[in-house]
C-alpha cells in the first residue's frame, strides 16, 4: 500500500450488535492494517424500536469512539438517532481518532416514525480522500449517487441491510460516477468494495461480523472514465430532472420522408467496453 492509498474494511454484522461487539471488530481491523472499518445500516438499534434510539453523543457512540481512539482505526456505525426535539432518524456516523465525527441522516426514510434527512453529506476525511455517505435504498436513486460524485466524493460509503441484492447496481454506480463504493451489509454475500471502474475488489465472507478488506487509491477515481464523463455533462439539457413528477416535456420533431420512401435511421451496438455507431 503506497502513501496515496489507505485500507478500508466493510463488516457483515448480521444482528444488531452492541458497542462491545463493534469495539472487538475495530480491534480486529487494526490487526489487519485497516484505517477505516464500516458497519452496516442500523448496526446498533432497531428501526421499529424507538426505545433504543440514542443521540449523536449517546453511550454506544461514546464507547465506539473510545475504541477508535484506542486503536487509531476510524469507524462507521449506523443507529436510530434521537434529536433534542425528539425526532428520530436512520443515521450513520463516521468516528475518527482524535474526536472528529461526521453524521449523515437517511434521505428517504423507509420506516414509520422516522424523519428524512435534508442534505447530502460529503466531506474531506483525514485519510486524504473526499468521502460521501448514502444509507440503504437511498443508493437506488441515481441522482443521489451522482450528486455525491459531483460534490467531489471519491469514496461512497453505502451501509445497508435486508434481503435484496444490489451488487450489480452498486458496481454500475461506481463505474458511472468514477468512485470507490464500500457497501457494509448484514449479508456476507452482499457486502462488497467496488472500484471506480466497476470491478468488485473484495466481497463475500461467511462470518457474522467478518471483515472484507481492500485498498482505496483516490487518484484512480480521479483518473477514471466515469470521472471524465462528469466533465462532459450538459446540465442545460437535464433541467426537467429537477421537476416533481415523471412527465418529461418532450417536443417531438416529426420525421420527414426521404426520397424513394426511406426514413432516417440511427442505431447503436452496445458492447461491454464500447459503443459502435
Amino acid at each position: 500500500m503506497d502513501a496515496t492509498s489507505f485500507r478500508i474494511a466493510v463488516s457483515t454484522l448480521v444482528s444488531q450488535g452492541d458497542a462491545a461487539r463493534h469495539c472487538a471488530l475495530i480491534a480486529d481491523a487494526a490487526c489487519q492494517g485497516v484505517q477505516l472499518v464500516l458497519f452496516p445500516q442500523l448496526s446498533i438499534g432497531v428501526a421499529d424500536d424507538a426505545s433504543r434510539a440514542e443521540s449523536f453523543d449517546g453511550p454506544s457512540i461514546r464507547a465506539i469512539a473510545a475504541a477508535v481512539d484506542g486503536t487509531g482505526v476510524a469507524a462507521g456505525v449506523g443507529w436510530i438517532e434521537r434529536t433534542e426535539d425528539a425526532r428520530l432518524y436512520d443515521s450513520y456516523a463516521i468516528l475518527f481518532p482524535g474526536g472528529a465525527r461526521v453524521r449523515h441522516r437517511k434521505l428517504h426514510a423507509s420506516h414509520r416514525g422516522l424523519h428524512s434527512g435534508e442534505r447530502f453529506t460529503v466531506f474531506d476525511a483525514p485519510l486524504g480522500a473526499r468521502i460521501g455517505i448514502l444509507i440503504g435504498d437511498d443508493n437506488d436513486v441515481v441522482e443521489n449517487v451522482r450528486m455525491t460524485a459531483l460534490m467531489g466524493a471519491t469514496l461512497l460509503i453505502a451501509p445497508m441491510r435486508g434481503d435484496r441484492t444490489q451488487r450489480a447496481t452498486l458496481a454500475a454506480r461506481a463505474a458511472d460516477n468514477g468512485m470507490f463504493i464500500a457497501c457494509s451489509h448484514t449479508s456476507g454475500d452482499e457486502a462488497l468494495i467496488a472500484g471506480p471502474d466497476g470491478r468488485v475488489l473484495a466481497r463475500r465472507t461467511s462470518e457474522d461480523g467478518g471483515l472484507i478488506v481492500a485498498d482505496v487509491k483516490p487518484s484512480l477515481a480521479e483518473a477514471s472514465a466515469g470521472r471524465r464523463a462528469l466533465s462532459a455533462r450538459r446540465p442545460d439539457l437535464y433541467e426537467p430532472l429537477a421537476r416533481q413528477g415523471n412527465a418529461y416535456p418532450l417536443r417531438i420533431e416529426p420525421e420527414r420522408a426521404m426520397s424513394r420512401g426511406s426514413l432516417p435511421l440511427s442505431f447503436a451496438v452496445v458492447g461491454r467496453h464500447r459503443v459502435l455507431r
